[in-house]
């Protein structure tokens, strides 16, 4: 497997009031994460390099997703079964270990840490589930979701072909309009719809000056140059910055710096390789042993849309198999009176994202179908993200990985 990368990049996100620029030192709201907490953390980012081991078997040249947003909505899936397709949903949640009420309530409780965290920074997640009219919801399982997720719960007449501009609008609201038009159509067989929004939006912590942007070569992992956009602080910068070998790791703060751009480049072009065996610990022990330098910061101007039809395949390789199978043991906890079978048809995943002077703009949204079948600064340097690169959002007092991406060729954005 090849991944045109040289450089990978970790995003994680915050939330907060946005507005213009305020005058008001606000101070992000920092305290000790609960134990439930830290064991949310540690699933989500498991299961963050897991699917993303698996799409770089994809070799798309560019590339961004939100891990968040997949496990979210996996994990509101999982609340309608029990059994054998709970602990596969267990298992590949990443959720060994505990008991469904306790992972529910791990995810309340690290996303409402989240979206209280910085009030430099937005964050919205938001959740939503759509069920076929006639069917009767249980009432457990409706209870679960929206104690646990916030959910939004309706009835949806799967018959009417219009029925997807609603689940539509609402995603787009939720990821304020920079996702449309993301569900195709709402399959006639349709028992249910569960839904993730989420969207981020934050300043630099050191502003880039627009009239510093020029026109300059970014480098491919295939050996070509194209020509990108290239931001560039006006002076030297403090980043948490670590090396390992080739290998470096730099952390680009937003606002507060409770939100920062992880950054991994390769010097050898070699990031291809070497991303395949990279593991959460990895990332752990760089972020643990990064130290604060100066650098003169270099980085591509970017908007980068991304869209997985169905990650059935992925899930599938990572144990996540019955429920895709029609079987009246899946989701035997969703209806009081099934009629059918049920399966997962579809998973489909969209994210956005927008790199500029002032700072990030991302959304992601995931559709769950289901149908009814028979150190101290040293002198500036300067860092220059010239190279394919992926890219993450995270938090850092907590760890949280929200967003995933990969830049390999500019010059194939739209």
């Amino acid at each position: 497997m090849k991944i045109s990368t040289a450089l990978f990049c970790l995003f994680v996100f915050t939330a907060c009031n946005w507005g213009e620029e305020e005058e008001i030192d606000l101070k992000p709201n920092i305290r000790p994460l609960q134990v439930q907490e830290q064991e949310m953390v540690l699933s989500s980012s498991q299961f963050a390099f897991d699917l993303f081991h698996e799409l770089q078997k994809k070799e798309d040249v560019n590339q961004f997703f939100s891990p968040y947003s997949v496990h979210q909505a996996l994990a509101m899936a999982m609340n309608g079964n029990e059994g054998e397709i709970e602990a596969e949903f267990m298992q590949v949640l990443r959720f060994e270990g505990m008991e469904l009420e306790e992972a529910n309530q791990a995810a309340k409780s690290l996303t409402n840490y989240l979206l209280e965290l910085d009030p430099k920074v937005r964050l919205a997640i938001a959740n939503a589930i759509w069920y076929r009219q006639g069917l009767e919801l249980n009432q457990e399982f409706a209870a679960d979701v929206r104690d646990s997720f916030s959910a939004e719960i309706a009835s949806l007449d799967m018959s009417n072909p219009q029925s997807k501009d609603i689940i539509n609008q609402w995603i787009e609201n939720n990821t304020n309009g920079m996702i449309k038009d993301m569900l195709d159509a709402v399959s006639p067989d349709a028992a249910m719809y569960l839904v993730n929004a989420i969207y981020f939006k934050a300043d630099w912590k050191y502003r880039f000056d627009v009239d510093n942007t020029k026109k300059a070569p970014f480098y491919t992992a295939s050996g070509s140059e194209v020509t990108v956009d290239m931001m560039e602080l006006s002076s030297p910068a403090g980043l948490r910055y670590y090396a390992d070998g080739a290998l470096e790791y730099l952390e680009i703060p937003y606002s507060t710096g409770q939100y920062t751009m992880g950054v991994i480049i390769d010097k050898d072009f070699e990031l291809d390789n070497k991303m395949e065996a990279f593991t959460l610990e990895d990332l752990e022990h760089f972020r643990a042993n990064a130290d604060t330098t100066n650098f003169f910061l270099k980085m591509p101007k970017f908007k980068m849309g991304y869209r997985i039809d169905n990650l059935k395949e992925q899930l599938q390789n990572l144990g996540l198999v019955k429920p895709f199978l029609p079987s009246p043991t899946n989701f035997s906890k969703l209806f009081v009176n099934p009629t059918a079978p049920m399966a997962i048809s579809r998973v489909i995943h969209e994210a956005v994202i927008e790199v500029s002077e002032k700072g990030t703009e991302a959304a992601a949204a995931t559709v769950v179908e289901i149908e009814l079948t028979s150190a101290g600064p040293s002198q500036p340097r300067v860092f220059s993200l010239d190279k394919p690169f992926v890219f993450f959002i995270q938090e850092n007092s907590s760890g949280a990985l929200l967003f995933i991406g990969k830049l390999g060729d500019p010059s194939m954005l739209n």
